[in-house]
């Protein structure tokens, strides 16, 4: 059997982790009507919680975790899921849909950054050309958007938080990968993403004591359920498998489809639609994620 096909089923696993991620930042937009987006992030990861501390502590099989690499991962989770966590959610808020989704696709390009930042690879032409070609298409986007705060509106604000949101999961993408060799991946996944949540109950615990969970309509419930239970929980815990079997960088391609997705249905539900700056944004962001991957890593 060839490594293609032995891998074939990586990639379908990765098909339906993009297609999650992108009804996702549709999901949150629905339950944005009933929470704000703190309260809503903090319902969905209490919901993914007890699966995690499972995964992290009590999976059977596991091997113990040495105190320095407990430490090391527990960082990891604090500075790239963390970061994400915290920020992801305020980002969906404050951009509208399809620009959200296109701001997804920047993560393999920070993958890529960070893999230079740490010598994890040397710089190519390619490379080079994609960085500066999506930070052209960042700036031209956050130019096109407006300076207030509107739910629905793309804000400058908004474009920033995704972004350093997407920074923290190619944090998390690149730099567990080492961890995967010595621990199951489900157990890595556990622990990094269980310290992701306690950070975020830290910085947003005024906004969960606001909760009044009594007049949470059913909808609600369906929309953080699914967010919590899918997206955060199954999806990343798949991602983090693929990363095991495949690589951080070839897994990290598979950023580029929640954006489609996202485009698609934000089209269908909401008839949001990207204007014309906008779309020049991102399709030059498109393109310096293209060039990304065409580099020969060296």
């Amino acid at each position: 059997m060839s490594q293609q096909n032995s891998t074939g089923w990586v990639h379908g696993l990765l098909l339906f982790v993009a297609l999650s991620w992108g009804l996702n930042n549709i999901m949150m937009k629905l339950g944005f009507e009933h929470l704000t987006p703190q309260q809503f992030g903090g319902i969905r990861m209490a919901i993914a919680l007890p699966f995690l501390i499972f995964l992290a502590g009590f999976l059977p099989g596991r091997t113990p975790f040495s105190r320095r690499d407990f430490l090391h991962i527990a960082g990891i989770g604090v500075i790239g899921m963390g970061l994400f966590q915290t920020l992801f959610p305020l980002g969906v808020h404050y951009t509208s849909a399809p620009v959200g989704g296109i701001l997804m696709a920047t993560m393999p390009v920070q993958v890529v950054i960070i893999s230079l930042i740490f010598r994890i690879e040397r710089p190519g032409v390619r490379a080079v050309a994609g960085v500066l070609l999506t930070v052209a298409g960042l700036i031209v986007l956050t130019l096109a958007s407006s300076s207030g705060v509107n739910a629905g509106e793309t804000t400058a604000i908004g474009v920033f938080y995704l972004v350093t949101a997407e920074l923290g999961y190619a944090v998390h993408t690149t730099f567990l990968k080492k961890y995967m060799r010595t621990y199951s991946s489900l157990q890595v996944t556990g622990l990094a993403m269980t310290v992701s949540v306690l950070v975020y109950f830290g910085v947003f615990a005024s906004h969960m004591r606001a909760i009044d969970f009594k007049e949470l309509s059913v909808n609600a419930w369906g929309f953080t359920v699914y967010s919590g239970l899918i997206p955060l929980f199954v999806s990343n815990v798949l991602w983090n498998i693929s990363v095991k079997h495949i690589g951080s960088t070839k897994v990290s391609v598979y950023g580029n489809l929640p954006p489609v997705f996202v485009l698609i249905f934000s089209a269908v539900i909401f008839g949001d639609l990207l204007r014309p700056l906008q779309a020049a944004g991102a399709i030059i962001i498109l393109a310096g994620v293209w060039m990304v991957q065409l580099r020969k890593p060296q």
